[in-house]
């Protein structure tokens, strides 16, 4: 074959081939020379909008922050003493406190001057009371409303524990005196819904809520509970100890979710007067992990 003819025909080999790879790609076949894009899963969350990725609470001074331990009845405590201690935890304990002292107490516990330091702030308070408030030690006296404990923590009240979760753990007995008095107690200086909104939209402002960071866990029990002739320490604040001490890597919303568990197998087992009624209102942005370790 001349040369002439020789290119010819490679020229009308290489038009056919260039037709034929244009019909598989029309056709919709892949070309088995074509290597496949790969994509990372880091390069695909680079486009991921920021809340998307889960954001954790710091948890890093030391103490992680303050315990404070008010304990009204006195055999619900010494274990969560030990157990917030292990947690990295500094913790206060009061025993035995009149209404007076409780709110004593609580207001300088607010406004320690090292919450600026620390990075949490925990409570946890067993007393009898009413349906929504505590009596201490006192037997005639109103009560303090748990809306009114809170309060003290909230951002306004207590700047240095601003974007900080702040943990309540309540154990309440409820008396029937009690169940009768906060009917009409709770109403008193409730924060309306105009103010809390005013207070965010101030030019200038800080933009987390006062309300927010809150996990607040209440549990109500029958005061009968605590009548018996050997009374036994509070189912709920017993799972939570355990809960903490064995699963500190756990959310605390995660652990809550368990420690109702128990609690709903509980009471599915025993009287009406035996029960205990558990109730968590929670404000937190983050995941919180009550450990630095």
């Amino acid at each position: 074959m001349c040369t002439l003819h020789r290119t010819c025909h490679l020229r009308r080999e290489r038009l056919q081939n260039g037709r034929s790879k244009e019909h598989r790609l029309m056709m919709g076949q892949p070309d088995i020379q074509r290597e496949p894009v790969k994509t990372s899963i880091q390069e695909s969350e680079a486009f991921l909008p920021q809340h998307v990725l889960e954001e954790r609470y710091k948890m890093q001074s030391k103490p992680l922050g303050i315990c404070l331990i008010i304990d009204c009845i006195g055999n619900d405590t010494d274990i969560l003493q030990e157990t917030f201690t292990s947690l990295g935890y500094e913790v206060k304990r009061f025993l035995h406190l009149t209404v007076e002292n409780i709110m004593h107490i609580l207001g300088q516990v607010a406004h320690m001057p090292q919450h600026q330091d620390y990075d949490s702030f925990v409570c946890i308070l067993v007393s009898r009371g009413g349906s929504q408030s505590v009596f201490g030690v006192d037997q005639t006296h109103s009560g303090v409303p748990l809306d009114h404990i809170r309060r003290m923590f909230m951002a306004d009240a207590c700047p240095s524990l601003s974007g900080k979760p702040k943990v309540f753990f309540i154990q309440n007995y409820v008396t029937s005196e009690g169940q009768l008095e906060d009917s009409s107690f709770l109403e008193v200086d409730r924060p309306s819904v105009k103010s809390a909104e005013f207070k965010v939209r101030q030019p200038g402002a800080c933009m987390i809520h006062r309300e927010a960071d809150f996990f607040w866990s209440l549990c109500k029990a029958d005061v009968s509970l605590l009548e018996r002739s050997s009374p036994s320490p509070s189912l709920y604040l017993k799972c939570l100890s355990q809960k903490l001490g064995k699963e500190r890597k756990h959310s605390l919303l995660e652990l809550h979710i368990e420690l109702n568990s128990k609690v709903y197998d509980w009471n599915s087992r025993v009287s009406a007067k035996e029960r205990y009624c558990v109730w968590l209102q929670h404000t937190l942005r983050k995941k919180l992990i009550l450990s630095c370790k």
